[in-house]
């Protein structure tokens, strides 16, 4: 989405400038700099933080659980608030002074970032210090400790990209009044031009008039992969002529975890019976030509999605989309008119409304339908870049022009 931000923005007033210090950053990078948009990465910026990623998760469930177990919840909630704040003092204040130099060489007007209150108070520091209005685009849910909170002045604005996201951090004690909701937006020319469905059925063997049900989702653990097997094993029971897709790689920033939750859903398969009915496809670039081929899209989450990417990549397609009734979902789909809604890990739920879906053909192409009206209204990436940049003028003056940005 922060490719598509960027590139998307009214170049004549706005000239933006994009910070990188994740692993994954270079593909979306790479997109920026062929639109001739200035990057700068962050090379030990981003060795930190894969460091504390792949080291800290164990380290804080231990800790933490073992504090509360002999010294109760405060003494817990003591540990995690020196934490924070050590990390802070050793690790984030170094970068803040690189963060104002690059703020003021760049003469930035305005620092959008797309971290949190946990992650990113580098930088909202450092647009303080620098005299310059501050944006955080929250895209999940954050625990914050004591510390975290004492940023929180430094904020012009939060964007939140769902009303739930937005509920959850309000409820930790951020202002209502600083807070906008944004929904993502998707590019609807990948979804609606002419994809060749029938290759993709070749490509996986299956036969033109089986019925292809997918779910699309990078494999972790909370994307709900076995509920879904679950369902899909009912289905088979009323109907043979079925397969499964499973679109998505491994997760690149817990691997190994997301590696043994493979090796369990294959073992799933297997004693589900599915045997030949369920194809994991990996990692795929081309996901709008795989949904095309789908007849049902099923986004399966088992804890609140933040957002819900998947429901508005089926629902774009036309497609009739079954999705787990939990956060920024809830904002998407009206249950049984552009979707159907299950609760979360409810396999038998699920398994139903994809059965209701297959016993009803005209009822689920007019379903698809008023999904891709739905999401044509509602969440295109224009829309999307059109709401962040009426915000930036709000902010800034509608009146000033060639402004520049940090977007991080």
């Amino acid at each position: 989405m922060l490719d598509q931000l960027a590139r998307g923005l009214d170049k004549h007033f706005y000239d933006p400038v994009v910070l990188f210090d994740t692993p994954q950053s270079s593909e979306i990078r790479q997109k920026l700099v062929s639109s001739n948009i200035k990057t700068i990465e962050l090379m030990e910026c981003r060795d930190i933080l894969q460091d504390k990623v792949s080291s800290q998760p164990l380290t804080k469930r231990n800790i933490g659980s073992l504090l509360e177990r002999f010294l109760g919840k405060r003494a817990r909630q003591l540990y995690f608030v020196l934490k924070s704040a050590r990390q802070f003092f050793f690790q984030e204040m170094p970068r803040i002074k690189r963060y104002v130099k690059i703020i003021r060489e760049n003469k930035i007007d305005l620092v959008h970032t797309h971290s949190d209150l946990r992650r990113g108070k580098p930088e909202i520091v450092a647009a303080r210090i620098a005299g310059v209005p501050c944006i955080t685009h929250r895209h999940g849910y954050s625990n914050y400790t004591r510390f975290d909170t004492l940023f929180a002045g430094f904020i012009d604005t939060n964007i939140y990209i769902s009303n739930d996201v937005a509920e959850y951090h309000i409820a930790q004690g951020e202002s209502r009044t600083k807070g906008k909701i944004i929904h993502n937006g998707l590019n609807l020319s990948d979804y609606m031009q002419s994809h060749d469905a029938l290759q993709v059925r070749k490509e996986f063997d299956c036969m033109s008039d089986q019925v292809l049900i997918g779910l699309v989702a990078r494999l972790d653990w909370w994307k709900g992969h076995e509920f879904f097997l679950e369902a899909m094993a009912e289905v088979v029971k009323r109907n043979h002529n079925i397969r499964g897709l499973i679109i998505g790689g491994l997760a690149e920033l817990s691997y190994d975890s997301s590696s043994r939750y493979l090796d369990m859903l294959h073992v799933m398969v297997k004693s589900l019976g599915l045997g030949e009915k369920i194809i994991f496809t990996g990692h795929r670039s081309d996901v709008p030509c795989l949904v095309a081929a789908l007849d049902v899209v099923v986004h399966a989450s088992s804890t609140p999605e933040p957002f819900g990417l998947t429901a508005i990549e089926g629902m774009a397609a036309g497609k009739p989309v079954v999705a787990t009734a939990a956060g920024g979902v809830l904002d998407i789909i009206e249950d049984g008119v552009n979707g159907f809604l299950v609760p979360c890990k409810d396999s038998k739920a699920m398994a139903r409304a994809i059965l209701q879906i297959l016993s009803d053909r005209d009822k689920a192409k007019q379903m698809g339908l008023a999904a891709r009206r739905r999401v044509t209204e509602k969440f295109t990436v224009q829309q999307q870049v059109t709401a962040v940049q009426k915000l930036y003028d709000s902010i800034l003056g509608s009146t000033q022009r060639n402004k520049g940005f940090g977007i991080k």
